[in-house]
């Protein structure tokens, strides 16, 4: 018994135009989710550093909430284990932020222009650091700043500073700190 390929090939080819739709339909529905995963994951970095900018220096100077920014940025760069890798965790990494010891990392915020500043500032910085900002000259291992007065640091966090951390510099209202040990990894500074 000879089997007859024609019928059988020619019904494949009527369906090979919506074949080629249903795969190419399929790639450009993964491309988009995969593209929207990554904006959501990019917008979400973005809104935890925005975060800290608004809590931790929105009464800074700009200049000084973009050094709370690459500071910030620096804990997630830095290869040390103490630091988490994302900027949401090492925003909400214990014991780092006053604002997020009682783990709210979604507050109230009060002054919308400062928001909206710090909103600008964390994407502004997201997507150029390390190019266009560095940090100042000497702080290339400065993790730490509290504010220069005191205020809203415990004591417990006060004799850490004391005892694990030196200053090499302040800006705005603050004072940034480095490990007396140094850091195994360095980063650029102008």
């Amino acid at each position: 018994m000879r089997i007859r390929l024609w019928p059988i090939e020619a019904r494949l080819h009527s369906f090979a135009p919506y074949f080629s739709f249903i795969v190419l339909a399929f790639f450009a529905l993964a491309a988009g989710v995969y593209s929207l995963s990554m904006y959501a994951k990019k917008e979400q970095a973005a809104m935890c550093l925005a975060e800290n900018l608004y809590h931790e220096g929105r009464g800074e100077p700009v200049s000084a909430q973009y050094i709370i920014g690459m500071m910030t940025i620096a804990r997630v760069t830095d290869p040390d284990p103490q630091w988490q890798k994302t900027i949401c965790g090492a925003v909400a990494q214990n014991r780092q932020f006053s604002w997020t010891l009682d783990y709210k990392l979604a507050t109230q915020r009060n002054e919308q222009a400062k928001w909206e500043q710090a909103k600008f500032i964390a994407r502004d910085l997201l997507a150029h650091a390390w190019a266009r900002y560095v940090l100042p000259a000497g702080w290339e291992c400065a993790r730490f700043f509290k504010r220069s007065d005191g205020k809203g640091v415990s004591k417990a966090s006060m004799k850490e500073f004391e005892t694990r951390l030196f200053p090499v510099g302040s800006f705005g209202h603050h004072t940034a700190y480095q490990e007396r040990r140094g850091c195994k990894n360095p980063l650029p500074t102008n």
